[in-house]
Protein backbone atom coordinates (compact mmCIF):
# COMPACT_ATOMS: atom_id res chain seq x y z
CA UNK A 1 0.00 0.00 0.00
CA UNK A 2 2.87 2.34 0.83
CA UNK A 3 4.49 1.68 -2.58
CA UNK A 4 1.21 2.35 -4.43
CA UNK A 5 0.75 5.66 -2.57
CA UNK A 6 4.36 6.67 -3.23
CA UNK A 7 4.03 5.80 -6.94
CA UNK A 8 0.79 7.83 -7.22
CA UNK A 9 2.41 10.86 -5.54
CA UNK A 10 5.47 10.59 -7.81
CA UNK A 11 3.41 10.33 -11.02
CA UNK A 12 1.14 13.21 -9.94
CA UNK A 13 4.15 15.35 -9.14
CA UNK A 14 5.71 14.71 -12.54
CA UNK A 15 2.45 15.40 -14.39
CA UNK A 16 1.54 18.59 -12.58
CA UNK A 17 5.07 19.98 -12.51
CA UNK A 18 5.26 20.14 -16.33
CA UNK A 19 3.93 23.33 -17.85
CA UNK A 20 2.95 21.47 -21.02
CA UNK A 21 0.23 19.45 -19.25
CA UNK A 22 -2.52 21.86 -20.16
CA UNK A 23 -6.02 21.40 -21.43
CA UNK A 24 -8.09 24.03 -23.21
CA UNK A 25 -11.58 24.68 -24.53
CA UNK A 26 -11.83 26.91 -27.59
CA UNK A 27 -14.74 28.90 -29.04
CA UNK A 28 -14.31 30.66 -32.38
CA UNK A 29 -15.83 32.25 -35.44
CA UNK A 30 -15.00 30.71 -38.84
CA UNK A 31 -14.95 31.42 -42.55
CA UNK A 32 -14.54 28.71 -45.23
CA UNK A 33 -13.77 29.75 -48.82
CA UNK A 34 -13.56 27.32 -51.72
CA UNK A 35 -10.30 27.41 -53.71
CA UNK A 36 -9.50 26.11 -57.19
CA UNK A 37 -11.71 24.44 -59.76
CA UNK A 38 -14.44 22.54 -57.90
CA UNK A 39 -18.15 22.71 -57.12
CA UNK A 40 -17.71 24.45 -53.75
CA UNK A 41 -15.44 27.21 -55.10
CA UNK A 42 -17.59 27.81 -58.20
CA UNK A 43 -21.05 27.13 -56.78
CA UNK A 44 -21.14 28.71 -53.31
CA UNK A 45 -20.23 31.91 -51.53
CA UNK A 46 -17.96 31.97 -48.46
CA UNK A 47 -19.27 29.94 -45.53
CA UNK A 48 -19.38 31.76 -42.19
CA UNK A 49 -20.10 30.15 -38.86
CA UNK A 50 -18.75 29.01 -35.53
CA UNK A 51 -16.67 26.29 -33.96
CA UNK A 52 -15.74 24.74 -30.64
CA UNK A 53 -12.91 22.46 -29.66
CA UNK A 54 -10.93 20.77 -26.92
CA UNK A 55 -7.13 20.39 -26.87
CA UNK A 56 -4.64 18.71 -24.60
CA UNK A 57 -0.90 19.34 -24.68
CA UNK A 58 0.92 16.38 -23.16
CA UNK A 59 4.62 16.03 -23.90
CA UNK A 60 7.17 18.66 -24.99
CA UNK A 61 4.44 20.87 -26.48
CA UNK A 62 2.91 18.01 -28.52
CA UNK A 63 -0.79 17.36 -28.12
CA UNK A 64 -4.12 16.29 -29.55
CA UNK A 65 -7.35 18.08 -30.30
CA UNK A 66 -10.93 17.60 -31.42
CA UNK A 67 -13.15 20.24 -33.04
CA UNK A 68 -16.67 20.78 -34.29
CA UNK A 69 -17.21 23.48 -36.96
CA UNK A 70 -20.37 24.70 -38.66
CA UNK A 71 -20.65 27.11 -41.60
CA UNK A 72 -23.56 28.68 -43.51
CA UNK A 73 -23.52 30.01 -47.07
CA UNK A 74 -25.59 30.82 -50.15
CA UNK A 75 -25.48 29.37 -53.67
CA UNK A 76 -23.61 31.64 -56.08
CA UNK A 77 -24.11 29.61 -59.30
CA UNK A 78 -27.19 27.40 -59.70
CA UNK A 79 -25.79 25.85 -62.92
CA UNK A 80 -22.90 24.42 -60.86
CA UNK A 81 -24.46 23.71 -57.47
CA UNK A 82 -27.96 22.80 -58.61
CA UNK A 83 -31.36 24.28 -57.80
CA UNK A 84 -30.62 24.21 -54.07
CA UNK A 85 -30.28 26.89 -51.41
CA UNK A 86 -28.85 27.60 -47.94
CA UNK A 87 -25.92 25.15 -47.98
CA UNK A 88 -24.53 24.23 -44.56
CA UNK A 89 -21.08 22.78 -43.94
CA UNK A 90 -20.44 20.65 -40.85
CA UNK A 91 -16.96 19.40 -39.93
CA UNK A 92 -15.79 17.14 -37.14
CA UNK A 93 -11.98 17.09 -36.82
CA UNK A 94 -9.37 15.11 -34.89
CA UNK A 95 -5.79 16.35 -35.06
CA UNK A 96 -2.26 16.38 -33.69
CA UNK A 97 -0.65 19.67 -32.72
CA UNK A 98 2.71 21.17 -31.82
CA UNK A 99 3.02 24.47 -29.96
CA UNK A 100 6.12 26.67 -30.05
CA UNK A 101 6.33 29.33 -27.33
CA UNK A 102 7.82 32.52 -28.81
CA UNK A 103 7.68 34.29 -25.43
CA UNK A 104 5.47 34.30 -22.30
CA UNK A 105 2.57 35.89 -24.17
CA UNK A 106 2.85 34.61 -27.75
CA UNK A 107 2.84 31.04 -29.08
CA UNK A 108 2.51 29.51 -32.54
CA UNK A 109 0.72 26.21 -33.05
CA UNK A 110 0.78 23.89 -36.05
CA UNK A 111 -1.85 21.20 -36.60
CA UNK A 112 -2.47 18.29 -38.95
CA UNK A 113 -5.41 15.95 -38.97
CA UNK A 114 -8.54 14.64 -40.59
CA UNK A 115 -12.19 14.11 -40.00
CA UNK A 116 -15.67 13.87 -41.36
CA UNK A 117 -17.53 16.50 -43.42
CA UNK A 118 -21.17 16.96 -44.32
CA UNK A 119 -22.61 19.41 -46.85
CA UNK A 120 -26.36 19.85 -46.47
CA UNK A 121 -28.58 21.93 -48.79
CA UNK A 122 -32.28 22.62 -49.11
CA UNK A 123 -34.61 22.34 -52.09
CA UNK A 124 -37.99 23.93 -52.81
CA UNK A 125 -39.07 20.75 -54.63
CA UNK A 126 -38.48 18.08 -52.01
CA UNK A 127 -39.03 17.74 -48.29
CA UNK A 128 -35.77 15.93 -47.57
CA UNK A 129 -32.51 17.85 -47.38
CA UNK A 130 -29.85 17.08 -49.98
CA UNK A 131 -26.85 15.76 -48.04
CA UNK A 132 -23.32 14.83 -49.13
CA UNK A 133 -20.91 13.21 -46.67
CA UNK A 134 -17.18 12.94 -46.99
CA UNK A 135 -13.73 12.85 -45.46
CA UNK A 136 -11.29 15.69 -44.87
CA UNK A 137 -7.56 16.06 -44.43
CA UNK A 138 -6.16 19.38 -43.24
CA UNK A 139 -3.03 21.37 -42.41
CA UNK A 140 -3.11 24.55 -40.40
CA UNK A 141 -1.57 26.91 -37.93
CA UNK A 142 -2.63 29.27 -35.17
CA UNK A 143 -1.18 32.25 -33.37
CA UNK A 144 -1.99 32.33 -29.66
CA UNK A 145 -1.74 35.52 -27.60
CA UNK A 146 -2.40 35.46 -23.86
CA UNK A 147 -4.68 38.24 -22.59
CA UNK A 148 -4.28 37.31 -18.89
CA UNK A 149 -1.22 37.16 -16.62
CA UNK A 150 -1.67 33.46 -15.81
CA UNK A 151 -2.24 32.51 -19.51
CA UNK A 152 -5.72 31.18 -18.73
CA UNK A 153 -7.44 33.20 -21.47
CA UNK A 154 -5.83 33.23 -24.92
CA UNK A 155 -6.78 34.97 -28.16
CA UNK A 156 -6.47 32.49 -31.06
CA UNK A 157 -6.37 33.17 -34.81
CA UNK A 158 -5.12 31.29 -37.83
CA UNK A 159 -5.61 29.68 -41.23
CA UNK A 160 -6.21 26.07 -42.15
CA UNK A 161 -6.37 24.31 -45.53
CA UNK A 162 -9.02 21.59 -45.82
CA UNK A 163 -8.86 18.95 -48.57
CA UNK A 164 -12.37 17.52 -48.77
CA UNK A 165 -13.41 14.33 -50.56
CA UNK A 166 -17.15 13.64 -50.78
CA UNK A 167 -18.69 10.25 -51.49
CA UNK A 168 -19.99 11.27 -54.93
CA UNK A 169 -19.95 8.79 -57.82
CA UNK A 170 -20.39 9.80 -61.47
CA UNK A 171 -19.63 8.09 -64.77
CA UNK A 172 -17.30 10.78 -66.14
CA UNK A 173 -14.00 10.89 -64.14
CA UNK A 174 -13.51 14.64 -64.75
CA UNK A 175 -17.01 15.48 -63.54
CA UNK A 176 -16.60 13.14 -60.58
CA UNK A 177 -13.36 14.88 -59.56
CA UNK A 178 -15.04 18.30 -59.91
CA UNK A 179 -17.95 17.27 -57.66
CA UNK A 180 -16.14 14.97 -55.21
CA UNK A 181 -12.99 16.95 -54.31
CA UNK A 182 -12.74 20.46 -52.94
CA UNK A 183 -10.09 22.60 -51.26
CA UNK A 184 -11.23 25.07 -48.61
CA UNK A 185 -9.34 27.88 -46.92
CA UNK A 186 -10.52 28.31 -43.35
CA UNK A 187 -9.74 31.32 -41.19
CA UNK A 188 -10.74 31.34 -37.54
CA UNK A 189 -10.69 33.86 -34.70
CA UNK A 190 -11.64 33.02 -31.15
CA UNK A 191 -10.84 32.56 -27.48
CA UNK A 192 -9.21 29.63 -25.73
CA UNK A 193 -9.83 28.94 -22.05
CA UNK A 194 -6.86 27.04 -20.57
CA UNK A 195 -6.93 24.97 -17.39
Amino acid sequence: MKNVLLTFILISGICFSQETNKFAIEFKGNTFTGLGNNFVADGTKTFTGFGAGFTGTFYKNFGLGIEFNKGYSEVSDVSVFGDLHSPQLTLFDIYALYRYDVNQKLSIEGNIGGGFSQLKSYSDYRIEKFTEGGNTFFLGGKALYSVTKNNSLVLVAGPRFYFMHTFTEMDDPKIQKYYSKATLLNFSLGLRLCF
